[in-house]
């Protein structure tokens, strides 16, 4: 009897244990870190005249808060831009650069347009890597980005850093393996906030009172980590005790190994779901880019792959809200999944655009599968009415690495989009 009731005080204490350490994962263990104009940090204007454009930036301190004065001016670069960098760290050495930001989960923007409605803002942490980065050149400081809409938005802006996005030109204008194509902010050098893209010419001013970050002390892995461990502790104690007591009462020790069995599976169970957190896109359920990574690492020998893009997906959040959006993105992925074959793998690659692998498919497999598809979600009913439409870039695997592969079916993407959208182009 004593025994068993210093059983059940260790499963209530454990118990309780996690209990505790769950609800101050939820409630507490909260850090934050706040950018303002009293910050130690250098505060500069840059605009696309160093990139051979015409626009002018300049920044100053005002009432507490830092206001960038833009002037855009149309010249011959494509995209006129100012922005606002906040420089993060000076250092330059490679092992010790940049400020570690991936332990944090949300940041909040207190900046808006003065006098303006419908602009755009583009929100950019660049990192630095020593795999494919270099100190002096900040070109290969990779592009951790999201474009929002102030005025769709209240203030602040809060945005998840999950759910920023690699620019798709900077990958492959410098190269970059799909290991390294995730969005990476454990060396981050600058912060930038610019005006949006496509701005039309004219004079803005942007004022930026503070940027904070959020997070946990520690990650909701590592505390459910932990409180799997202990349980995880619990049972191989239990075990043992089982094992010794086994010798003195054979069948009592079999219900308590059955016992212990039922708990290693749902620990099991436990185990796999976090692994799906992290393999998963968390809004459509189709895989993310780490989870459709190992599929073009495997020696198969046929492979293709589509690229897919909703046409026109940002007017659907423009006229609908982003609510409407996520629920376009869900419901999209879900007629693709319904109507591939059990052996073809769906990822969202980012934002509107996914990718679907098809292994030991043609490019004439393909292109009729992908056809199918087109079809299917042009005549699908959308919520609210939408009509739909996507278009599709195909490519075959030849022999080439996989980062030339999949440029050449979004290359064939782009070419769907400059004839007309809705259709699918086959790459050469």
């Amino acid at each position: 009897m004593p025994n068993y009731n210093r059983e059940v005080l260790a499963r209530v204490s454990l118990l309780l244990i996690s209990v505790i350490l769950a609800l101050l994962q939820e409630y507490s263990f909260n850090k934050s870190f706040v950018i303002d104009i009293d910050s130690k940090l250098k505060f500069s204007a840059i605009s696309d005249n160093r990139i051979s454009g015409l626009s002018l930036a300049s920044i100053k301190k005002e009432n507490g808060n830092i206001v960038l004065d833009c002037e855009i001016i149309k010249s011959n670069y494509a995209w006129p831009f100012c922005e606002i960098a906040i420089e993060l760290s000076s250092n330059k050495n490679p092992q010790s650069a940049g400020i570690d930001l991936s332990n944090f989960d949300s940041v909040k923007i207190f900046a808006q347009y003065v006098g303006l409605k419908n602009n755009s803002i583009r929100f950019q942490i660049r990192s630095f890597n020593p795999t494919y980065s270099t100190i002096e050149d900040d070109n290969t400081w990779k592009y951790n980005g999201l474009e929002v809409w102030p005025y769709k938005l209240d203030n602040p802006i809060e945005i998840p850093l999950n759910s920023l996005q690699v620019a798709t030109w900077w990958l492959v204008e410098q190269n970059i393996s799909i290991a390294d194509s995730a969005p990476d902010l454990k060396k981050s050098m600058v912060i930038e906030l610019a005006t949006g893209n496509n701005i039309p010419a004219g004079s803005y001013q942007i004022i930026l009172n503070k940027i904070e970050f959020h997070g946990k002390r520690f990650s909701t892995l590592s505390v459910y980590s932990i409180i799997i461990l202990l349980w995880f502790i619990y049972a191989i104690s239990g075990i043992l005790s089982q094992l010794s007591y086994a010798r003195k009462k054979h069948k009592h020790a079999e219900a308590k190994a059955l016992e212990l069995r039922k708990l290693n599976k749902l620990l099991n169970i436990e185990t796999e779901t976090l692994k799906d957190q992290i393999t998963r896109d968390p809004l459509t359920g189709a895989l993310n880019r780490s989870g459709i990574e190992p599929v073009f690492t495997t020696e198969i020998p046929i492979i293709s792959l589509a690229f897919i893009d909703i046409d026109h997906f940002k007017k659907i959040n423009d006229n609908y809200g982003h609510t409407v959006g996520d629920e376009v993105l869900v419901e999209f992925t879900s007629v693709i999944s319904k109507n591939c074959r059990d052996t073809d793998f769906l990822a969202r690659w980012g934002g509107e655009e996914f990718i679907l692998v098809c292994p030991n498919t043609t490019i004439d497999q393909l292109f009729e599968l992908t056809e199918s598809l087109r079809n299917l979600l042009e005549e699908h009913e959308w919520p609210h009415g939408i009509q739909l439409t996507s278009s599709f870039g195909i490519a075959q695997k030849k022999n080439e690495d996989i980062s030339s592969f999949i440029e050449r079916a979004d290359q064939a993407l782009y070419s769907a989009k400059a004839q007309g959208r809705n259709r699918v182009i086959s790459a050469q």
